[in-house]
């Protein structure tokens, strides 16, 4: 449930206690979890690109950028992102071999690519080795990309849910 929802379910149950002359008490409140929204790490080695891909998903998620690879390997460690997305063609290393090393590390990371017609070879290799759970082809739809980013947030939240502590996560 969202926070506003969970606000407003709370707000709903106080409402009716104190219209029943009831007076809320610590006891009665339990703590919700903490919630957050999932992060996405998007990956460029473009600023104008990370920027437009910025103000498309801040809505949604929480957004962190890299530069490059090699940079987003480090915000990766530093950051746990659920869900990446990249270019596949970048100065310092290309998209899917640094995808390759965030699946070896967290293999739930929901991992996509976007990448021009002609590197649709290499990514017919990163899917048939499970690299990829999603491509998007140059150029791109803003409304299309954002729902494939959507859904897989929605894979995401199928397969992980809660994180340790009861910390739920939502986009």
């Amino acid at each position: 449930m969202s926070g506003y929802g969970q606000y407003r379910k709370k707000r709903g149950k106080a409402t009716a206690r104190r219209q029943a002359g009831a007076r809320p008490t610590a006891a009665r409140v339990e703590p919700a979890p903490a919630e957050r929204k999932l992060t996405l790490l998007i990956v460029d080695d473009e600023e104008e690109i990370l920027k437009v891909l910025e103000r498309l998903f801040r809505r949604h998620f929480r957004v962190v950028k890299a530069g490059g690879g090699k940079r987003a390997l480090e915000v990766f460690r530093a950051e746990r992102p659920e869900l990446i997305l990249s270019d596949q063609r970048m100065r310092d290393m290309t998209g899917i071999e640094m995808l390759k090393a965030v699946k070896d590390a967290e293999p739930g990371t929901i991992r996509m690519l976007i990448t021009g017609y002609s590197d649709i070879e290499a990514v017919i290799e990163a899917v048939n080795h499970k690299l990829l759970d999603r491509y998007i082809t140059k150029p791109w739809e803003n409304e299309q990309l954002l729902e494939l980013v959507l859904e897989g947030a929605r894979k995401y939240l199928r397969n992980a849910g809660v994180r340790p502590g009861d910390e739920s996560i939502y986009f």
